[in-house]
């Protein structure tokens, strides 16, 4: 009999209908420190009896509070924690690099955008800070650790509404003319289309291995959204849409979403079978 999810479902619902892919399991994720989305869905698959959690971040300090409260609540589950900073593509091969000698296989990554509408900035190496820590860190970290992932495992990548307004994506200019072109809420769009392309392009280089590949858009949550984007910034960004004679941005026309219900989405996406080969946003 199959499943029936809906708008109301939460994280916790997904656990309990798929509980032999998480129990036992081993997964990777990313972009937890002060994610409010990213620290549910932890610990989620804390509670469903993963057999560990791999967080990769800059700063375990930040996160330790999160790693105490998992540990204090779910013994079975063990926690790694990994420094990492995406703003540096020679940080993300070092994490790769202690990754691959980790004696256990990953089952699963959960990939968290880290930047969310900023303000113009480049990383150490000279790249447009969205597309870099969001995209373009996550697309080194996994093509390095792919030889640890077991057929049938799953890659999702957080993605968002925003994505369909995003200018065209060109890798040949991924810093907007050196900040000439930016807007804040356009290198965040940008950063989110091109994990989208990223997903597609595994889902097809590795169908043969049964392995899943998702982008998946949370939805609208409200808490997350406040805590990034000021009022200002979104005036500026709807005055520069309709400036180019663009229609009103889909994510300003979605209901927000519970984090229990925004995680549904994003473990659905790596524990669901039901989904497996579909590969799509």
């Amino acid at each position: 009999m199959g499943q029936f999810f809906g708008p109301e479902t939460q994280g916790i619902d997904i656990i309990k209908a798929f509980p032999d892919r998480v129990r036992k399991k081993t997964f990777l994720l990313t972009g937890i420190d002060k994610r409010e989305l990213a620290v549910a869905t932890t610990e989620a698959l804390a509670q469903g009896e993963a057999a560990a959690l791999i967080l990769l971040g800059p700063s375990q300090p930040e996160t330790q509070p999160q790693i105490d409260d998992i540990n204090l609540k779910y013994a079975k589950t063990k926690v790694i924690y990994i420094t990492a900073d995406f703003a540096s593509l020679a940080s993300v091969r070092e994490a790769a690099d202690i990754i691959n000698k980790l004696d256990v296989p990953i089952d699963g990554i959960i990939g968290y955008p880290a930047v969310i509408a900023a303000e113009w900035a480049t990383t150490v190496d000279g790249i447009e800070s969205h597309f870099q820590i969001n995209y373009l860190s996550h697309f080194l970290l996994v093509n390095l650790i792919l030889g640890k992932m077991p057929d049938a495992s799953r890659v999702v990548m957080i993605s968002s509404s925003i994505r369909p307004d995003s200018p065209p994506l060109r890798f040949d200019n991924p810093n907007f003319s050196e900040g000439k072109t930016y807007h804040p809420l356009d290198g965040y769009a940008q950063s989110m289309f091109a994990n989208i392309q990223f997903m597609k392009c595994l889902a097809t280089s590795y169908a043969g291995r049964s392995m899943g590949a998702f982008s998946v858009n949370p939805g609208n949550i409200k808490l997350i959204v406040q805590s990034y984007v000021s009022p200002e910034m979104v005036a500026s960004w709807l005055q520069k849409k309709k400036q180019e004679s663009e229609d009103l941005p889909l994510i300003l026309q979605q209901a927000p979403n519970s984090l229990e219900q925004a995680s549904a989405t994003v473990l659905r996406a790596l524990l669901d079978p039901v989904i497996k080969g579909l590969a799509r946003h």
